[in-house]
């Protein structure tokens, strides 16, 4: 597991492996028999650096690199990660799609009669008359922006990062970026809260225990902790930035973000290491973040 914020912040994907192991990639991370690999496969059938998950916007993408693999049947070079796909890597050797977490936001780019897009990897600017934007690099453009892992560049020289509302003229053009929200934090599956055995949630502020029957008790501390007391505390849909600022203060907005995406994410890596559901904190939509409780789950508030 990844305690990188950046890795964190551009989303994540957990798979089923064919021994029954789950294990969660990060963007970036490689499949192949390379000792460095995050997902190090020992067969002669897997190339040494055989496929990467990339972050694509506001997608999960696996990418296939010295290697191919299958979905469907059908040999591909690159597959969307949703729940439920499963995905050939060679023949016998299924991977199956168990959990996607997209970013809680993405930068978007707009112009004067130019529709807004996603900046989901390399695009080339055209000002002027007839003002465009084409995807990839091309040598003609009068501007370049990319994703860079924790952010967004520009051409210039050096390069530039792009922030939130940031604005510029290439040929008379106006150019300008937004930082999209979407579900903070939050994996676009939505489990049914009834399935499986009850939760049992003691909440004490400065820490928080999980149990199910029969299985060691989880011990959540630090803001995990004060994040799933403070749900508790309040008991109903709240939205995420005001519960950010009670977490980390009023800082820069942006910042506030990444470190909310962040600490959202530690807290889903804290549940799947003891193979608790990950929704136990969701997003009800409209930037509202709730505790989600069964019909048989018992939340004991002891803050």
């Amino acid at each position: 597991m990844s305690d990188d914020p950046v890795r964190d912040d551009l989303g994540s994907v957990e798979l089923r492996l064919p021994s029954g192991d789950r294990i969660t990639l990060f963007h970036g991370d490689l499949i192949g028999r390379l000792w460095s690999a995050a997902l190090r496969l020992d067969d002669a059938r897997i190339s040494e650096a055989h496929a990467m998950v990339s972050c694509r916007g506001r997608e999960m993408k696996l990418l296939a690199l010295r290697g191919r693999f299958a979905v469907g049947g059908v040999p591909v070079k690159e597959a969307v990660l949703r729940p439920g796909l499963e995905v050939h890597l060679a023949p016998g050797l299924v991977v199956e799609v168990l959990d996607v977490t997209t970013p809680g936001a993405v930068l978007r780019l707009s112009a004067p009669g130019v529709p807004e897009r996603d900046v989901a990897g390399v695009l080339t600017l055209y000002g002027g008359v007839e003002p465009r934007v084409r995807a990839g690099w091309r040598p003609d453009g009068h501007g370049w922006i990319w994703p860079t892992g924790d952010g967004w560049m520009r051409s210039g020289e050096p390069a530039t990062p792009l922030l939130d509302g940031d604005t510029w003229d290439l040929g008379g053009t106006a150019f300008s970026v937004r930082l999209a929200e979407g579900e903070p934090g939050v994996a676009p599956t939505v489990r049914d809260v009834s399935s499986g055995e009850p939760l049992t949630v003691v909440a004490r502020y400065d820490t928080v225990h999980v149990q199910r029957r029969a299985s060691p008790v989880l011990v959540l501390t630090g803001r995990s902790a004060r994040l799933v007391s403070e749900l508790a505390i309040i008991g109903q849909p709240v939205s995420w930035e005001s519960l950010a600022v009670e977490l980390w203060g009023d800082i820069d907005r942006i910042q506030l973000r990444r470190r909310w995406d962040m600490q959202l994410q530690r807290l889903r890596r804290k549940l799947i290491s003891a193979a608790m559901r990950t929704d136990l904190v969701r997003s009800s939509g409209s930037g509202l973040v709730e505790l989600v409780l069964g019909p048989d789950d018992v939340l004991v508030d002891e803050t």
